[in-house]
């Protein structure tokens, strides 16, 4: 238990308690400005009129404040539940944007390597005409045949790589996405963490 000695409103009295002396001192303090308030309004008000109209400010103050801290912990469990059930949707979001862009990826891996073997094709195609050339007499219509084969291939490739580039597009656009979810779901856990403090 802590005792001291305060002074309110010109008279001293003993205060005894578990709180500290500082607090206890505070207290003091603030019950004393308050009824030098009332008292220099009115100077012809008793010392026990002074002090039951000082109760009265101070009862309504606190009044005031269990209302405003009800109203604080409404918002925060309405906070809570908002946080709670958004989470839930950013997870389940950002779970279909991941399972996309790994589709996105294993798509993009896929167009890479029909693109590297549309090239090889055409490469093999290329020396089977120069070996053609150098070694036999080779009809203007087989030589004609084997330029649109090789020009079908690469316009195979064109499209094989026009494909993948749009699917490199998909999968940045996916990640950024998922990006922004993780940093509004951060936004609002760390609002939330604000309110439980201010509590």
């Amino acid at each position: 238990m802590n005792k001291v000695t305060v002074k309110i409103h010109g008279a001293e009295y003993p205060m005894v308690g578990e709180k500290s002396e500082k607090h206890m001192i505070s207290v003091a303090a603030f019950v004393d400005t308050e009824m030098n308030k009332i008292g220099e309004a009115n100077k012809r008000l008793s010392s026990s009129q002074v002090a039951i109209l000082a109760a009265i400010n101070i009862t309504d103050e606190l009044f005031d404040c269990a209302d405003t801290l009800e109203k604080v912990e409404k918002e925060n469990e309405e906070l809570k539940k908002k946080v709670g059930n958004s989470g839930e949707e950013y997870k389940l979001e950002i779970k279909e944007l991941e399972y996309h862009l790994e589709n996105k990826d294993k798509e993009n891996k896929n167009h890479i390597s029909k693109i590297e073997e549309l090239n090889k094709l055409i490469e093999e195609q290329k020396k089977e005409i120069e070996q053609l050339k150098n070694g036999t007499n080779l009809s203007k219509q087989e030589v004609e045949d084997l330029k649109n084969e090789i020009k079908e291939l690469k316009s195979s490739v064109e499209m094989a790589e026009e494909k993948a580039n749009v699917a490199e597009q998909l999968s940045s656009k996916f990640q950024n996405d998922a990006y922004k979810l993780q940093l509004e779901k951060i936004e609002i856990e760390n609002e939330l963490k604000y309110l439980r403090a201010m509590k």
